[in-house]
């Protein structure tokens, strides 16, 4: 009886400490991140990210290093900073989890997400996709390690999205 009530308290601890992980997850990466798509502020998309990262784009066949990703958004963000300030565009992105897993000091998190630009005329553009990340705890805060991502031949749907977990 002792070592099921053990086992039981260290069940208890380990699902309180993934929520608290999941929970800095959140504020320390997630709702940074969105904020900075949204905006299209690469410094701070940047700094959700390892130093270290490994960014796999894997539509295109390629993997990247964090300097060099950041060139392509520096390289492409400011057109569409511009139209979405001139209101040219509204655009909305969000995330929802699949899994979610960590350990207090690394992660791995697999989801989807949504792409979704308004134009002017009222025309709806969606792109939904699946990610897969690894994060680490570096010098206390979570970051970005590995950044996977996918559409899956443009075969994800709303129905997929949504049947998923929203960003708590």
């Amino acid at each position: 009886m002792k070592n099921v009530l053990i086992g039981f308290f260290l069940l208890l601890g380990s699902c309180a400490s993934a929520q608290t992980d999941q929970q800095e997850i959140n504020e320390q990466v997630w709702k940074p991140f969105t904020k900075a798509i949204m905006s299209q502020d690469v410094a701070a998309f940047v700094g959700v990210h390892s130093k270290e990262l490994i960014r796999a784009e894997r539509n295109d066949k390629r993997v990247l290093s964090l300097e060099e990703y950041k060139k392509r958004m520096e390289k492409g963000w400011p057109a569409w900073k511009e139209s979405i300030q001139k209101k040219e565009i509204r655009y909305v992105f969000e995330l929802r989890f699949l899994e979610r897993i960590s350990n207090g000091t690394l992660a791995y998190e697999v989801g989807y997400f949504k792409n979704e630009s308004t134009q002017l005329n009222g025309e709806k553009e969606i792109y939904y996709g699946q990610f897969h990340v690894a994060l680490r705890k570096e010098n206390g805060l979570w970051k970005i390690l590995v950044d996977a991502d996918f559409n899956e031949n443009n075969t994800i749907t709303a129905k997929e999205f949504l049947a998923a977990r929203p960003l708590e």
